[in-house]
């Protein structure tokens, strides 16, 4: 076996995915977007022939559910929701300590209260944690679907109805994921999902909700709308839109998505097995409600003990270099975040007692710290590695493991 890469050895492979590649649909965005600007408006009115409008359909039908809305980002799809929901000043929101800041900072930006739960092996909430935290102020759970997993729903949904709790389920990472053969977004009260530029199915920014009720629909689009009203009900808020020209982009994303969600699922479970069949790493638990899974990035679990000691992050790196991709840890646990800190901000300065309830180092996440620092996640393009090759990183683990003693001592 050759030196490791790292250490100016051969690396296992230059191109983990050979001649693959994720499928992609560049002449349909180009051909809705031509048919957006030759159109003249732009927007996304409700009921109109444009690129939103046909977009939403699209979405809603791939997805199984009722209706598709969009928002101008995967954050407001979370805020609009809850707003939708009639939670706002004092309320409680379970969320998973584990995830992107924008779950909390939605939270907070409608001044209710985020309660933080730890994590488990699937890197989503603790279900068993979930009751323990609810008070009489709680009013919803935001379960999030993290990298390439989701939430165990049924526990969720469980929980959500004995104690009167509504549900949005924060999708940004698994457009196209299906949970017992339901599209995910569909199971609780709102799915949101983000369109940000790094994402699955991405218009550089923007973000949409399904959700299965013509009420909670037509207030989101209300809602986005300056609180214009498209029923009896008046909703006061601002501008949360999307352009067409967003929307026209989305809808090619979406073709490409119809053949490219199987792919991702299939080339998922041949590196789950690729990671099982390594030393010194442990891949994530994928629950049996998980009829198909699409991913934001690949992630797994390792073990420093079982490499005498080696930190994570050089083990990253020593695994980059040896299949020409690079590697990093989970998001930071929202008490740790450099980009969360809510009590820091004039608007939310309420009251001394909320201030110190939204104030993040208030948590403590056993979990959550330890799988920041020991995970190793992907970006989501390493989903474009077929099944015949997914070998090539279990081989780079193992090179790795045998080497690990030249690694200790190239790191001192």
């Amino acid at each position: 076996m050759s030196k490791l890469a790292c250490l100016g050895g051969k690396p296992v492979t230059t191109n983990l995915f050979g001649k693959a590649k994720l499928h992609t649909r560049p002449d349909l965005e180009r051909k809705y977007l031509l048919e957006e600007y030759d159109s003249g408006v732009w927007d996304d009115w409700p009921g109109g022939n444009g690129q939103a409008f046909k977009f939403e359909k699209e979405w809603a039908r791939f997805s199984d559910s009722r209706f598709a809305a969009l928002v101008n980002s995967g954050t407001h799809a979370i805020q609009l929701a809850l707003e939708a929901l009639g939670i706002g000043a004092g309320d409680e929101v379970i969320l998973p300590g584990l995830t992107w800041q924008a779950t909390a900072c939605a939270v907070v930006d409608i001044n209710a209260i985020p309660i933080f739960v730890d994590v488990n092996d699937t890197l989503c909430i603790d279900p068993r944690k979930i009751e323990s935290a609810i008070t009489r102020n709680t009013r919803a759970i935001i379960p999030v679907h993290l990298y390439h997993r989701l939430a165990d729903m049924d526990k969720i949904l469980r929980i959500s109805r004995k104690y009167g709790l509504k549900v949005v389920e924060d999708c940004a990472h698994v457009h196209g994921a299906r949970w017992r053969k339901k599209g995910i977004g569909t199971l609780g009260d709102f799915g949101a999902f983000s369109h940000q530029r790094s994402k699955p199915m991405n218009s550089g920014e923007g973000g949409s909700v399904l959700t299965q009720s013509e009420e909670l629909y037509w207030r989101i689009v209300s809602q986005r709308s300056c609180g214009r009203a498209f029923s009896d009900e008046k909703v006061h808020n601002g501008s949360y839109r999307i352009s067409g020209f967003q929307a026209a982009i989305l809808r090619g994303q979406l073709a490409a998505m119809r053949r490219r969600a199987p792919v991702i699922d299939r080339n998922g479970i041949a590196l789950d097995k690729a990671i099982s069949d390594a030393p010194g790493v442990k891949l994530l638990r994928r629950l049996k409600g998980i009829t198909r899974q699409c991913g934001y990035g690949f992630a797994f679990l390792y073990d420093p003990r079982a490499y005498g000691g080696l930190a994570p992050q050089k083990f990253r790196e020593a695994l980059a270099a040896e299949v020409g991709l690079s590697f990093g840890s989970t998001y930071a646990p929202l008490h740790h975040s450099e980009l969360y800190y809510p009590h820091l901000k004039k608007r939310h300065h309420l009251n001394k007692s909320y201030t110190r309830a939204i104030t993040p180092s208030r948590w403590e996440l056993p979990v959550a710290d330890d799988v920041w620092h020991r995970s190793v996640v992907s970006p989501w393009s390493i989903f474009a590695c077929p099944p015949s090759r997914s070998h090539l990183l279990t081989d780079a683990i193992v090179k790795i493991h045998e080497q690990r003693d030249d690694l200790l001592a190239a790191a001192v």
